[in-house]
């Protein structure tokens, strides 16, 4: 059964709800669980986002004296008597399975369908402990695979064992002027990724992520093992280590009938190609999980064996369609109240997070609109004004969003531009459609997902080099994540027909070889190559380098080889010359630019204290 999600904010932390009086609903023992709420309790928000900026920001006294998530739980956290007396309240409702999680942040609590307005109540008579109950009824979806055709890479691989993929089992057919303007339309594999943006160095050193770890989140999406042992075979990269995790499911996700088998596979091997020897976790949740959730989970590192040193998503949802899931009043309140909480610990705790900002260029909620009609009669016009995706607008996240690229006949970067289709192949932007008899746009193009966001101010790592602006801006840097990406993926139903699943698409040629796009590739590949520079770290005895985005803010301004500026093109893949276009310095298509690991770590133990 598809699970309802239920939010409940905390007081001290984001906009309260009128609770009006509501019956109370038969109680939630009389039929099993069928929902999920989670119940914000009050916390100190303000001292976390204070320590959080403090241990983040270089120059800082404190710069990477990070706590444990213990002692962030303990020091930020709700308090024991506010806990007993949240959970004592639920319980005298009939909730009485009331799990804290691991940042003393929420309680995540069990109930039936028809317990949702009754928790309402429950929560209004909590007064200043909790506020804010709300149905959330847009789960976050896979944002960073676009399913559209692959422009092609430069047709050079070295380090490829014979007979595996070298590209030559991921051509897409194509008509004859694209077939023409591509003639070597082949897939970037890993090799190439570890020399473009500067992972190889690491990797001739012996560093290839032991000792590392690194997180990726997945809602409702499955992998099969023997495709990430595949994938590494064929590309020299060892044998990988990789292990589930489950949050409010029992059994993994399968993945021959998940719709997000192939995001769930491109993220591991993703974040293989640039750290092989990393462990990679893999938390699964159901499609309903809430970010929070899984965010919290990654840090528990009792169940995680260990805190990861990044944590990476491909997952989220537009800030318009954010906001209209929510009670009247109330923009952006709820599930994104808890999920900036979580971010906000993992920066205290020296864990970096990094999400894909999606795959719609300026207009990130135009292919959320494909998929998810709404009923409000201008929701189509949202689509051309620059909303940001959430989570990766959170000002605790670092968003990554997308490039384009040629190589050297070395695989060194010869140029790189912002991603958008529309550009570079000449898709059309936009063709009308029809989603469960209702009329939508259908959007083939894709781009790396960038602009203002609509709920957060400018952070202090952005204000401070002088971005111009009030609004929080994305991305913060990005990634390779154009048509060009090598996936093997095999696991799949006998209905499955492409992208949206169940299971894999069904491969161009061979078994399970076919290309993919999106940003969904740039952050797990960012965050392996985190896991490299925390090695880097350890070894020097500079650590962590946790949230990232103060330290890249500062390589940018002056100009650190750890940045490289992308100052061509644009992601406006609707064409409403509205935004954004590269420029020298920030720019809200590519960010600061594109990262060279090398010079990350290079970096890292230039400004440890």
């Amino acid at each position: 059964m598809r699970r309802a999600r239920v939010i409940a904010a905390a007081a001290c932390a984001g906009a309260l709800l009128s609770l009006p009086a509501m019956a109370v609903a038969a109680s939630p023992q009389q039929s099993p669980p069928d929902a999920t709420a989670d119940v914000g309790v009050a916390r100190d928000t303000a001292g976390l986002q204070a320590f959080a900026r403090s241990v983040s920001t270089p120059g800082s006294p404190d710069y990477r004296d990070y706590l444990t998530i213990p002692q962030v739980a303990a020091r930020f956290g709700a308090s024991p008597a506010a806990v007993r007396a949240v959970r004592a309240r639920l319980a005298k409702a009939g909730y009485r399975n009331a799990r804290l999680d691991v940042t003393r942040g929420f309680l995540t609590v069990d109930i039936p369908a028809q317990g949702a307005q009754e928790l309402r109540r429950v929560a209004g008579s909590l007064g200043p402990l909790v506020t804010g109950v709300e149905l959330s009824t847009r789960p976050p979806t896979p944002n960073g695979i676009a399913n559209t055709p692959t422009p092609g890479g430069w047709p050079t691989r070295t380090g490829t064992a014979r007979g595996c993929a070298e590209g030559t089992s991921i051509p897409v057919p194509r008509d004859a002027p694209q077939q023409a303007q591509y003639p070597n339309s082949l897939a970037y594999v890993p090799n190439q990724f570890q020399t473009a943006f500067g992972f190889a160095p690491l990797h001739r050193q012996g560093v290839r992520g032991q000792g590392s770890h690194v997180a990726v989140l997945q809602f409702g999406a499955g992998y099969k093992p023997s495709d990430i042992t595949a994938f590494a075979r064929c590309f020299g990269l060892g044998t990988p280590d990789v292990r589930t995790v489950l949050g409010d499911i029992t059994v993994p996700n399968d993945p021959a009938l998940s719709s997000g088998t192939a995001e769930a596979t491109l993220d591991i091997q993703s974040v293989l190609t640039g750290a092989p020897d990393a462990r990679v976790s893999v938390v699964e949740g159901s499609a309903n999980a809430s970010t929070a959730e899984l965010f919290s989970l990654a840090l528990d590192a009792r169940r995680m064996g260990g805190l990861p040193d990044a944590i990476s998503s491909s997952y989220g949802i537009c800030e318009f369609l954010v906001q209209v899931s929510q009670a009247p009043g109330t923009p952006g309140s709820g599930s994104r109240v808890l999920a900036d909480w979580v971010a906000a610990a993992a920066a205290a705790s020296g864990v970096s997070l990094t999400v894909a900002t999606g795959d719609s260029g300026a207009q990130s909620c135009a292919h959320d609109v494909s998929a998810i009609p709404v009923a409000q009669p201008d929701l189509l016009a949202q689509v051309a004004t620059n909303w940001a995706g959430y989570p990766a607008s959170s000002p605790w996240i670092t968003g990554v969003g997308g490039t384009d690229m040629v190589l050297r006949r070395d695989n060194s970067l010869r140029r790189q531009w912002a991603w958008n289709d529309r550009t570079t192949i000449g898709l059309l932007p936009m063709a009308p459609g029809v989603v469960n008899g209702t009329p939508v746009t259908v959007f083939p193009a894709g781009g790396g997902t960038g602009g203002p966001s609509q709920f957060y101010p400018m952070p202090w790592y952005q204000s401070g080099v002088g971005i111009p602006g009030a609004r929080r801006k994305t991305p913060d840097v990005s990634m390779f994540a154009a048509r060009s990406l090598a996936l093997y993926c095999s696991a799949r139903a006998p209905q499955s027909s492409g992208l949206d699943g169940p299971g894999c698409p069904p491969p161009i040629v061979g078994d399970g070889w076919f290309s993919v796009a999106g940003t969904s590739f740039a952050s797990p590949l960012l965050a392996g190559g985190i896991a490299l520079a925390n090695q880097v770290g350890r070894r020097a005895g500079t650590g962590r380098l946790g949230f990232l985005n103060p330290l890249l803010y500062v390589a940018g301004a002056v100009g650190a080889p750890a940045i490289r500026d992308v100052t061509l093109g644009n992601n406006d893949v609707l064409d409403t010359r509205q935004c954004c276009w590269a420029a020298p310095g920030y720019d809200m298509a590519t960010g600061l630019g594109t990262v060279d690991i090398a010079g990350l770590a290079a970096l890292g133990r230039r400004t440890a204290r």
